[in-house]
């Protein structure tokens, strides 16, 4: 198991296409992030990202988010999710394709407990909608940015290093 505390090597260069379900959590304290240490741009960078990740084997979308919001977070969900919009992208480096994804965020409005960190995350925070903007810099946040903004359901991306 990768300890992402602890263990700073790239987790998101991949042999294989990537298949992602994400959280849109919010209250009136604001969106719920999760930091994250990434590779970005030949450099380590701290990351704020919505909580989620992959897809396992044989698991539904659903399924995965629940998962993946208790691992980082330790958040049960209640009740249905709504299905927000997909993003559909490609990781390249000089010019050549490293892989596919696609990733699928649904708003999750019922939920039980108090977000924390776990070792999958360095931290967790409420951030307030008019200040998220100030925190998306990464190359695959460019959807969600632009749902925050103007809406929409389906959207084009692309991290070229």
């Amino acid at each position: 198991m990768l300890d992402r505390k602890n263990d700073f090597r790239e987790t998101h260069l991949r042999h294989r296409d990537f298949l992602g379900a994400f959280g849109v959590v919010e209250t009136a304290a604001g969106i719920l992030m999760v930091q994250n240490r990434r590779r970005i741009g030949g450099a380590e960078v701290l990351t704020w990202d919505l909580p989620g990740g992959q897809v396992e084997a044989g698991e539904g979308l659903s399924e995965a988010l629940q998962r993946e919001l208790a691992e980082e977070t330790g958040l049960s969900v209640d009740g249905d999710l709504r299905f927000l919009f997909v993003q559909e992208g490609q990781r390249t480096t000089g010019g050549q394709v490293d892989y596919a994804w696609r990733s699928f965020f649904f708003e999750v409005s019922d939920f039980r407990g108090e977000p924390v960190a776990n070792s999958e995350v360095l931290a967790v925070r409420w951030v307030p909608r008019p200040q998220i903007s100030d925190l998306l810099g990464a190359p695959y946040h460019d959807s969600f940015q632009t749902w925050l903004t103007e809406g929409g359901s389906f959207f084009v991306s692309g991290w070229h290093e």
